[in-house]
Order: C-alpha cells, then sequence, then structure tokens
C-alpha cells in the first residue's frame, strides 16, 4: 500500500470514529441543545452505526409518510430502550417530537429530547419464539385483525403490530403495546418477548394517532397510499405475504412503477445503538 493511500485510509478512519463520537454527544444531549431529530440525523451518517444495520434518518424517509417511530432496543449505552415519535405535516415541513411522557419529564431540567422509555425482547430459554426485537424498517400493518384495542391481545394492551411475514408464512407477532402497571418498573430495558412495551398512557397517545375518536382504516387521518415493504399482493385479509425487505429498500413492478398499498402513512425505524 502506499503512503498515500494508508494516509487517505487512515484518516478517513479518524473521520468516521469522530462523526461516531458527534452523533453520541448529539443523542445524548438535551432537546435545548439538540432537538430528537437532529440527534436521529445525526446516526444516518456514514460510519456512525454499524456497518450492515438498516437505518434511515428522518429526513430519509419516503414524503408519504408523516409519522415516524424510532426505537433503539440497545441494552445499555446513553439512548438505549428509548422510543422517538416523530410527526410532520407535510413532505416539506420538518420532523419534530410529536408525543411525550410528560410525567416521565416533569421535574427535569429542559424539555423532552425522545418521546419514552420503553421494554424491548430479549431471549427467554425454553421459548423459542422470544427473542431481541427485529431490526429494520417496517410499516404498521393495515390490516384491521392487526390492530387490537384494549387487552385484545393477552397481556398486551392497545397493540400495533408491524407489517411483516416470515420466510414460512407465519406472520410476526411483533408489535408496540402497552403493559400490565406490575411491569413499568421494568421499561428501560430488554423484558419483553419481542415486543416493544410502554405504559398504558404512552399507548393511548400513540393508538391515538391511528384511531382518533374510534377511526381507523381509510377513516383515520393518517390514512393514505404508501410504500410496501413486500412483492406479493397486498390483500386485506390473512393471506400470508412475501418477498419482504427489511431496510426500507423500494420496491418496484417490472414497468418501474413503485409497489404500494393503501395503509397508515407512519413507518417504524428499530436499530440498535450501543454507545
Amino acid at each position: 500500500m502506499s503512503t498515500q493511500i494508508a494516509r487517505r485510509t487512515v484518516l478517513a478512519g479518524l473521520a468516521a470514529t469522530a462523526a461516531a463520537a458527534v452523533a453520541g454527544r448529539v443523542c445524548a444531549a438535551r432537546a435545548a441543545v439538540q432537538p430528537a431529530p437532529t440527534c436521529l440525523a445525526e446516526l444516518g451518517r456514514p460510519g456512525v452505526l454499524p456497518d450492515g444495520m438498516a437505518y434511515l434518518a428522518p429526513a430519509a424517509l419516503h414524503a408519504a409518510y408523516s409519522l415516524a417511530v424510532y426505537v433503539n432496543t440497545s441494552p445499555s449505552g446513553a439512548t438505549g430502550q428509548r422510543m422517538w415519535v416523530l410527526g410532520r405535516d407535510g413532505p416539506a415541513s420538518p420532523w419534530t417530537l410529536a408525543l411525550q411522557d410528560a410525567a416521565h419529564f416533569d421535574g427535569r431540567d429542559g424539555p423532552a429530547d425522545y418521546s419514552w422509555p420503553v421494554s424491548t425482547g430479549r431471549k427467554y430459554p425454553g421459548d423459542p419464539r422470544s427473542g431481541p426485537t427485529p431490526l429494520g424498517i417496517f410499516n404498521v400493518d393495515e390490516r384491521p385483525f392487526r390492530h387490537r384495542p384494549g387487552w385484545g391481545s393477552p397481556g398486551m394492551y392497545n397493540a400495533l403490530y408491524i407489517d411483516l411475514h416470515y420466510g414460512s408464512g407465519r406472520v410476526s407477532g411483533v408489535a408496540m403495546h402497552g403493559t400490565p402497571r406490575a411491569n413499568y418498573r421494568l421499561l428501560g430495558r430488554p423484558e419483553s418477548h419481542g415486543c416493544i412495551r410502554m405504559t398504558q398512557a404512552n399507548a393511548d397517545a400513540l393508538w391515538a394517532r391511528f384511531h382518533p375518536a374510534g377511526t381507523g382504516g381509510d377513516g383515520s387521518p393518517l390514512w393514505g397510499e404508501v410504500p410496501r415493504f413486500f412483492r406479493s399482493a397486498p390483500h386485506r385479509d390473512a393471506r400470508a405475504r412475501s418477498g419482504y425487505v427489511r431496510d426500507g429498500t423500494l420496491l418496484f413492478d417490472p414497468a418501474g412503477a413503485l409497489l404500494t398499498r393503501p395503509g397508515y402513512r407512519a413507518v417504524f425505524v428499530f436499530f440498535r445503538d450501543d454507545r
């Protein structure tokens, strides 16, 4: 390797290290200094997150989305087990922190710099379906039976399921949901079987974004045409879907048209940042 090439390699490595350090400081900063969308934007810079990790910064999200939910599934680090719920008025509008748990931030200096703490998944011995929350970019499943109000799913309050079928055809059981009050003390560390747990009040706030005043489907203000992250036909019933991508890649038909489906204009970004 020539001296010049070696020097460029070293400089590139130093730049990546510096970018990661800056992003870590930004994500840990209070919102009075750096708003939450700035923190999440920094994570999209090259070299900040590990190579190969699927991630889209807010500015990189498709114009169809008006709600974005980011979750850091890390069990440690300055921002592990946190959720950010971002919203915007339109494609040209800035992303802002749309929901905050006021009780959680009561008495702290400065405004909220994330929405609230969560519990993500971990492996439980003897339970083959438990495990870490899957990482990637997902739509919320738009099918009515995948939105379960109240305790419609055992132990899960106001469950909103991600849009994912596994290669076997089995539908994913990963959802965002409220948890029984006895589990509140566990928020802030991985304790679920794969879902994303939060308090019931926070689950109410998130649910209301999709189902205000009990509306849903095309009656919801979030309803619209969104990119779909699978290649099969978007049936509204329980038939398995196939051909999923998990990294936010936009899919196109042979004629070059974007594959879309009617659904909620919301996207979930699950990542891991251990810093």
